[in-house]
């Protein structure tokens, strides 16, 4: 008889014992299906933009949490902002127009968001994109390069195709035809002024300060051309995302828009602190920068529309024509909407 309620005792705490094993496993197979559906650990977004006045617009603001978005940005600043993004270097960042288009050719997944940078200002559309010679140069027209040593910021850039495809369309003056001398920016009004170039195509803030200088004669203002011909201000560069990180954050690219949007409406408010602090810890002069965004460059953000879609595709047809890529991006996969 104790034999059996012993039995009887062993059974039912073998029974609880299997019970709270049971249970156990259920909560651990619970939390696990629980933490696979959680989204992968997220870092700072990394955006990738160039280094100058206009970016510190944008960046400033941010930098010195004047402007606290929800999510953490990582903001790098570098001349090699095409490069980074072509490498993956980069969640989302600024490349130049032409610069995605040959990245779209080599297959690098990366999708076009909104335009970056336009050749016009806050408040004036007096361009950047400029063809200067010497004052007393014999050199009046565009016409006039055909045989000349003509500098320009480099041969595949958005700039340099513009210049050299808009030749060909309204003067008919081919690439070849002209003796093209590649060095970066800087370089090109001390070429100009030596005489190692009869002429230069100058963009950014290299280009206002030759522009206002007064010591070189300008030939052909570009962007205006383009503008004429196209109805936009030349689309210099545009935001883009890594299609994989689009994919799988879109929520975060979104996010991130709206924080750049609002450091840039801070940054523009306050450009005249922004440019007091960017001569300080650059040198130039405060008013300069502000004269530069104002009426010659800004940041704008803008979603591709309609509107100005014509003058993105003009700069991938350009690129094209000059053999630079063999297929000029599709709308519909290089473009996404937010």
């Amino acid at each position: 008889m104790h034999f059996s309620y012993l039995l009887i005792d062993m059974v039912r705490l073998s029974v609880k014992k299997v019970l709270l094993i049971v249970v156990c496993l259920v909560i651990i197979g619970t939390s696990f299906a629980l933490l696979m559906q959680q989204p992968e650990s997220q870092g700072p977004v990394r955006v990738v933009i160039g280094p100058f006045f206009a970016h510190y617009i944008l960046a400033y603001p941010l930098e010195h949490e004047f402007v606290k978005p929800e999510i953490e940005l990582e903001l790098d600043k570098t001349l090699s902002f095409n490069e980074h993004l072509m490498a993956g270097s980069g969640d989302m960042g600024e490349m130049s127009t032409a610069a995605f288009a040959i990245a779209y050719d080599k297959g690098i997944p990366l999708k076009a968001v909104c335009i970056y940078c336009t050749h016009h200002g806050l408040e004036s559309g007096e361009g950047v994109a400029r063809v200067f010679t010497k004052n007393g140069s014999g050199i009046k027209t565009p016409e006039d390069l055909v045989g000349k040593k003509v500098g320009v910021p480099g041969l595949k850039t958005t700039t340099t195709t513009i210049f050299l495809e808009m030749l060909k369309r309204k003067y008919g003056i081919e690439e070849k035809e002209l003796i093209l001398i590649a060095k970066a920016p800087p370089m090109l009004p001390t070429l100009l002024d030596k005489g190692d170039i009869d002429a230069a195509l100058m963009l950014g803030d290299v280009s206002v300060k030759t522009y206002y200088s007064n010591k070189y004669k300008e030939v052909w203002n570009l962007d205006e051309a383009f503008r004429q011909e196209y109805g936009e201000y030349t689309p210099a560069s545009l935001l883009v995302v890594n299609a994989d990180f689009f994919e799988k954050h879109k929520d975060l690219v979104e996010d991130a828009i709206d924080a750049l949007i609002q450091s840039k409406s801070y940054g523009e408010a306050h450009i005249e602190e922004i440019g007091e602090w960017y001569a300080n810890k650059f040198g130039g002069d405060a008013e300069y920068y502000k004269k530069a965004y104002s009426n010659h460059y800004s940041i704008t953000l803008t979603p591709i529309t309609d509107e100005n879609r014509e003058a993105v595709m003009t700069i991938f047809e350009f690129t094209k024509d000059r053999g630079i890529i063999t297929e000029v991006p599709d709308p519909a996969n290089a473009f996404v909407s937010i």
